[in-house]
């Protein structure tokens, strides 16, 4: 008869008692580089060390954590699912590292800011020199992704906020505050046969060629609604992305339209690499706001936040 698997209390007290941190950056240099001894290498272990530290911890688990092959080290389910949580747990304490680093350094205080690129150009590129100015011991570390990346890191604390467009669910640990409202524009090179205008229709719009974000994105669906009474769509380049850099050189090289978020492209218009056309986009459109974690009683994110809501007054 084949004996029941110990129960999570058990395994957890284990962890405690025997388990190391030693054990879980082992764990993730494995998974990382496939092979023991590359492992080892990284963490600063021999080779046989390494072997018995990877045994001692699936020993501890109960189960297999790696399948070994000809080539390497492959992860098990069961490794499949505690690897994420390894790494995890490591990256928080390499941020605790940082953050006791700064402090000693003479630092008042370190804020983790997570941004999305519509969030960076249209908040933290106009309001934080200035606050960095005010508050020059303050550390800010500035962390760019897309806002499902955003959110995880803000509910499990690694980052304190995270300025992006309201989530569809908010987690209960958190609370979103407006900040910035936002509508998107329609934009192209300074030279396109548009760009001088004092007005346009959907039919001149209908008739040029876009460049549009991928599907999903608040912009895309707007889109499709400003055309959808038309029979034909316009015609549509055959790159799209959310690529900013490249969005901008496409722009350049070619007689192209794109929808963009005002916030997000701004800039670009203030400095002449491209203009907004005389089209007015309706239809609803999220601003920009700050999602802010379970330590969001910190003074710091409280002054913080109130500095990027005096950009929207």
């Amino acid at each position: 008869m084949t004996p029941s698997p110990p129960a999570a209390s058990v395994l957890y007290a284990r962890l405690v008692a025997k388990g190391r941190l030693r054990h879980l950056q082992l764990l993730v240099a494995i998974a990382e580089f496939g092979s023991t001894k590359r492992a080892a290498e990284q963490v600063g272990l021999s080779q046989p060390a390494a072997t018995q530290a990877l045994a001692d911890i699936e020993g501890l688990l109960g189960t297999a954590l790696f399948e070994r092959h000809a080539r390497g080290m492959r992860l098990t389910q069961a490794g499949r699912a505690l690897i994420p949580i390894a790494k995890s747990a490591m990256d928080a304490l390499r941020a605790s590292a940082d953050t006791l680093h700064a402090l000693q350094d003479g630092a008042s205080g370190v804020l983790r800011v997570g941004a999305i690129p519509a969030a960076v150009t249209g908040l933290l590129c106009r309001r934080l020199p200035a606050l960095s100015s005010r508050y020059p011991s303050l550390r800010i570390e500035v962390q760019e992704d897309r806002g499902e990346h955003l959110l995880p890191e803000v509910s499990s604390g690694r980052l304190d906020l995270a300025l992006c467009r309201r989530p569809a669910a908010v987690p209960t640990a958190c609370r979103f505050v407006p900040l910035l409202a936002d509508t998107p524009w329609v934009v192209a090179s300074p030279s396109h046969p548009l760009a001088q205008q004092p007005s346009l229709t959907l039919d001149d719009l209908r008739a040029a060629c876009w460049l549009l974000p991928t599907e999903g994105k608040g912009v895309r669906s707007l889109f499709d609604v400003m055309f959808a009474s038309f029979d034909q769509r316009p015609r549509l380049h055959p790159i799209s992305g959310t690529s900013l850099p490249l969005l901008l050189e496409l722009l350049r090289r070619e007689p192209l339209l794109s929808l963009v978020p005002g916030s997000l492209i701004a800039p670009f218009c203030e400095w002449g690499l491209v203009t907004r056309l005389a089209f007015e986009v309706g239809g609803d459109f999220d601003g920009l706001g700050a999602l802010l974690g379970p330590g969001s009683d910190n003074p710091l994110v409280a002054t913080f936040v109130q500095e990027m809501r005096g950009d929207a007054a």
